[in-house]
């Protein structure tokens, strides 16, 4: 049994037909891919700073760096004796003073305030909240959690700070 026909059969055809073009466009396409995919780690991984590459890659005629380098971090948060002078009060005497600030819940935590809880409040804006939330809020950041006005004086402006309230403008 000799076959010889080659007009049967896709792999016996000498005419490819469209089927044949679109799995090797798309092996090409796929082979690209991984290619660059490829190159990009490979030239990502090779332009490490010497100071991380491994110490025989490092460059000879390089100066070394001092290995005792200390790390700084800035701290740009209020200091304690600033937190510890804002006014400190019970939810139930917040309660009653019926403040335009008094809410519910802590704007940090998200929990319901219970009378017994103590809140600390942030002059200027006068927002209230939990002690053991915003003490460690205020330590990090020196703005108000939920307006981000600053509670003490600074020479930058904050963004609610330039805001005219409607009620005092004049048109």
């Amino acid at each position: 049994m000799n076959y010889t026909d080659d007009s049967g059969g896709l792999l016996g055809s000498n005419h490819i037909g469209g089927f044949g073009y679109g799995i090797g466009v798309s092996v090409g396409i796929l082979l690209l891919i991984t290619s660059i995919t490829l190159a990009s780690y490979f030239c990502a991984r090779s332009s490490l700073p010497p100071s991380s590459a491994a110490p025989h890659e490092a460059h000879r005629d390089a100066p070394a760096e001092p290995p005792d380098v200390p790390n700084f971090v800035v701290d740009v948060g209020l200091d304690e004796a600033t937190i510890k002078s804002y006014p400190k009060l019970p939810y139930s005497d917040a309660k009653l003073q019926k403040t335009n600030s008094t809410s519910s819940c802590c704007s940090i935590c998200l929990a319901d305030y219970k009378a017994t809880d103590m809140l600390r409040q942030l002059p200027d804006c006068g927002h209230l909240f939990h002690v053991k939330c915003v003490d460690p809020w205020l330590r990090l950041h020196p703005t108000c959690p939920v307006c981000r006005t600053s509670p003490i004086p600074t020479p930058l402006s904050t963004p609610l700070a330039e805001v005219v309230p409607l009620a005092s403008r004049r048109d």
